[in-house]
């Protein structure tokens, strides 16, 4: 007869009754770490829906509720990111259990969100257990099966404070920017960026909120405080790019693009080789369709209307230039409510033939007239007021003159840049701050 109080084989009960608890726990922490991953992709997934449907609505002009465009931006990157949500705003998908919702006026008490341009993401994972479910079952709950969700807000409202967009795209230029004799960049309230490498020449100053380049910066007057190594500056008005916001031609008729409610003309006052611009003043809410060389000189005004350039034709401010050139926009909305050149007072998207070409810096416009592509800023004595926003992203600006009182009030996004001896003042199109909106996360 065994004696009652032996006590053989309890260690073995209590380790095992240990042992469930301790999986137990394991299970949990196992599964509480799955949910933490899917919250942390679920996040990602957010972001990237909101971002691509804010960039959406500032394509389509802001509307004011959630369109099948931005709904198929936002779906398009969460199927990126892996994740196929339902086939609407809020439904679910029954497969892969993910719910994406849009939403123009996000629900997180801040009132200022509340507006055309914020848009909000929510992402709801169904995440699948596994010790959660087993535990649950055991003890009557259901487990097997937890919402992880996330939430983002993005803005296409966000003002840059860069106003000098130095493109260089596939560093055809080198150095990108070329500051020679005695020339001047002063920007001192919006920053610059430069793709490629800066060279500062003879007594070549920049007065920039900030100079950001992607290659090195070397020469006289280089500033410590200018930064190196940084990564390329994505295009801020790739919107251009797209043929739907060009015009068109068919024989010597020109139309603007749909939406902008604008005239067109094309190769206005224009011989076999080149147009010319003197002593006129311009139709307003134009756009002025150029494929041939345009040369400016004496008094010219075109108000609120934007010049095209096609393939890269140089444009040219001769020295006895004068006048004002303003944007669509300028001191007023806009007409047309869709109108892709608000702001836009100079657009040359496209390379042309030249494919980016071969791109000097010499003293003198003639020894760089073999460039692809020049807008040639030749002051002089000229007393012009250029406004609004010149994208020319594959073109060369060659600035020479110091005499001129010129007054530059522009946003730049251009190919390159070759100054000789020229003053740029240059302060953002209407005001302190550049028109040029970015596409950011807020929440």
């Amino acid at each position: 007869m065994r004696n009652w109080r032996d006590e053989s084989g309890q260690v073995l009960v209590i380790a095992a009754l240990s042992m469930t608890v301790l999986i137990g726990f394991a299970g949990f922490a196992t599964d509480v770490g799955l949910m933490l991953r899917q919250r942390r992709i679920a996040q990602t997934v957010a972001d990237s829906a909101a971002m691509a449907a804010a960039t959406e609505s500032l394509n389509e002009g802001t509307p004011s509720s959630v369109t099948l465009g931005m709904w198929n931006a936002a779906k398009h990157d969460a199927i990126m990111n892996g994740y196929t949500p339902g086939s609407s705003s809020g439904t679910a998908n029954s497969s892969t259990g993910v719910t994406l919702t849009l939403n123009i006026t996000p629900n997180v008490g801040i009132s200022s969100f509340n507006s055309a341009g914020y848009v909000q993401a929510n992402v709801d994972l169904k995440t699948s257990t596994i010790f959660m479910a087993t535990f649950g079952a055991l003890f009557g709950g259901n487990y097997s099966n937890m919402d992880v969700t996330a939430t983002a807000i993005a803005s296409n409202t966000i003002s840059s404070n860069g106003c000098i967009y130095v493109q260089n795209d596939g560093n055809y230029a080198n150095p990108a920017v070329d500051m020679g004799g005695n020339s001047l960049i002063a920007a001192p309230s919006c920053g610059m960026t430069i793709d490629g490498n800066l060279t500062m020449g003879g007594n070549g100053t920049i007065d920039a909120l900030f100079v950001a380049v992607t290659g090195t910066y070397s020469g006289t007057n280089a500033s410590s405080s200018w930064s190196e190594g940084n990564p390329p500056q994505q295009d801020p008005l790739s919107k251009l790019q797209e043929t739907t916001n060009q015009p068109t031609v068919s024989g010597t008729t020109c139309t603007a693009p749909t939406g902008s409610g604008m005239s067109c003309v094309y190769d206005y006052n224009c011989g076999s080789t080149s147009c010319t611009l003197s002593n006129v003043t311009l139709a307003t809410n134009t756009v002025y369709y150029f494929d041939k060389s345009v040369n400016i000189s004496g008094a010219v005004t075109a108000s609120n209307d934007t010049i095209y350039l096609a393939n890269n034709v140089y444009f040219d401010f001769a020295s006895n230039g004068s006048g004002t050139f303003t944007p669509p926009g300028y001191g007023s909305t806009c007409v047309g409510s869709l109108n892709p050149y608000c702001g836009i007072l100079i657009n040359a998207p496209t390379d042309g033939s030249g494919n980016g070409g071969t791109y000097s810096c010499s003293s003198g416009k003639g020894n760089n007239g073999g460039n692809p592509g020049e807008l040639y800023f030749d002051f002089g004595s000229s007393t012009t007021n250029v406004q609004g926003i010149v994208y020319a992203p594959y073109m060369q600006v060659f600035g020479q003159d110091k005499g001129a009182s010129t007054t530059f009030a522009t946003d730049l996004v251009i190919g390159n840049i070759c100054m000789q001896s020229a003053t740029f003042n240059v302060d953002g199109f209407s005001g302190k701050r550049s028109p040029l909106t970015r596409v950011g996360l807020v929440f």
